[in-house]
């Protein structure tokens, strides 16, 4: 009974957005013309995105403006390995792509949400999973709780929330957590200020054993490394095997 109660309501909620669908289109985030069934993006303007095209490096995901080789490592990453294995870009924060995740954090766009996660499951399918890391656990990058409580939500729950569905794979959101510093964003510091806030600033949780686990953590916005770079390092110091991270956009290497 309750596998057909389930069924049903999936059934109508689907012929539900279907109809509503047809009387209310979707508009295109950025043109306002009708976006099809899929998303708030229409074809044309998705094509317009800033995805990631020029040489980035094989550890952090960092674009280079340099015409460098295959195998590029930047210097960052050679100065200073990172505790995680691999960090993947889904586009340079740039122009449309950093407009639509502006609109998503702070203007109360969670309806891009199912659009941002495509974009996140279209580049897991194309470069992680050919790897076969052996996904174990989906983890978001935690927001302060004062924060959170003013914006309504955290943007990287939502998206590791529905990535980790969308995938198939287990998600726990309470994994890590983000202790007050004193400082509620790095966005204003400097790099060697990010670093040392970075890690001062997230805990281990201790709520699940991560002994020889993959984690996969992802995020919006990659701008240093730094909030990453801290967050693998406290999984990896629980007993982390390995931790890969996935985020939406990271600014052009200069």
């Amino acid at each position: 009974m309750r596998n057909f109660t389930v069924s049903f309501l999936t059934f109508l909620r689907r012929w539900s957005n279907c109809f509503l669908d047809l009387v209310f289109p979707k508009e295109c985030h950025f043109c306002r013309k009708p976006s099809g069934e899929d998303g708030y993006i229409c074809l044309e303007c998705l094509e317009r995105l800033s995805l990631q095209r020029n040489p980035s490096c094989l550890v952090c995901g960092a674009e280079s403006t340099l015409l460098e080789g295959p195998d590029f490592i930047c210097s960052d990453c050679l100065r200073s390995p990172p505790a995680y294995e691999r960090a993947f870009i889904v586009a340079r924060f740039e122009n449309a792509i950093r407009d639509l995740i502006h609109t998503f954090k702070y203007r109360k766009g969670v309806w891009l949400t199912e659009d941002l996660v495509r974009y996140l499951s279209a580049v897991y399918k194309v470069k992680i999973a050919p790897l076969k890391p052996a996904i174990d656990l989906v983890v978001p990058v935690p927001m302060q709780a004062r924060k959170k409580r003013a914006r309504g939500y955290n943007q990287a729950e939502l998206l590791a929330r529905l990535f980790a569905k969308a995938e198939g794979l287990p998600y726990c959101a309470s994994l890590l957590k983000r202790v007050n510093t004193g400082i509620l964003s790095q966005t204003r510091l400097r790099r060697s200020e990010r670093l040392k806030n970075a890690q001062a600033s997230y805990v281990y949780s201790g709520k699940v054993s991560l002994n020889g686990k993959v984690i996969l953590l992802i995020d919006d916005v990659m701008t240093t490394g730094a909030t990453c770079n801290a967050c693998a390092q406290h999984l990896r110091a629980a007993g982390a095997a390995a931790v890969y991270v996935l985020a939406l956009a990271r600014p052009l290497r200069p």
